[in-house]
């Protein structure tokens, strides 16, 4: 492996669930639930049977659900019944908390539907939608990397279609 990373070490270490070192300083985490189970989860004691929570979008670890997590669920889609949890977006954020002896960061949910970004394609005037598992910023952040400026789905595919 080559080049320097930058980052929480954590975050480069194997770990199975979703952490605090896992959303980006200052932001909120946008991921859309897939399904709760319930796994065992190994910790200093042992192992535990927790519930988690799974998303639809690629690349990110389940998150272990504690019974504020899972209260904030419940007010953002409006029931405590895990099955009617499918589909609802959240907003992950990080807060300080005491525990385990000390000050830590810990995953928090907001209790309250995730706002989107609004941003206009820079080439047709529309507001760049969300599209699959790429959020709005993802578009965004895309798309000014590879083409120089803000474009919406459509227009990037066209702009990849004319290379």
């Amino acid at each position: 492996m080559s080049g320097r990373l930058k980052g929480d070490f954590r975050k480069f270490m194997d770990k199975n669930y979703l952490g605090s070192w896992d959303v980006p300083d200052g932001e909120d985490l946008i991921l859309t639930i897939d399904h709760a189970e319930q796994n065992d989860v190994k910790n200093e004691r042992g192992s535990e049977r927790k519930l988690t929570l799974h998303f639809v979008e690629r690349g990110y670890k389940p998150m272990i659900l504690n019974t504020t997590n899972a209260k904030a669920i419940g007010q953002v889609c409006g029931s405590n019944k895990v099955e009617k949890w499918e589909g609802v977006r959240i907003a992950i954020h990080t807060e300080k908390v005491t525990a385990f002896g000390g000050t830590t960061d810990a995953l928090r949910i907001r209790p309250y539907p995730p706002r989107e970004t609004e941003v206009v394609c820079e080439e047709c005037g529309k507001m760049i939608k969300r599209v699959g598992e790429y959020s709005v910023n993802k578009i965004v952040e895309m798309s000014k990397a590879k083409y120089g400026r803000k474009l919406c789905w459509d227009c990037a595919l066209k702009e990849k279609e004319a290379e």
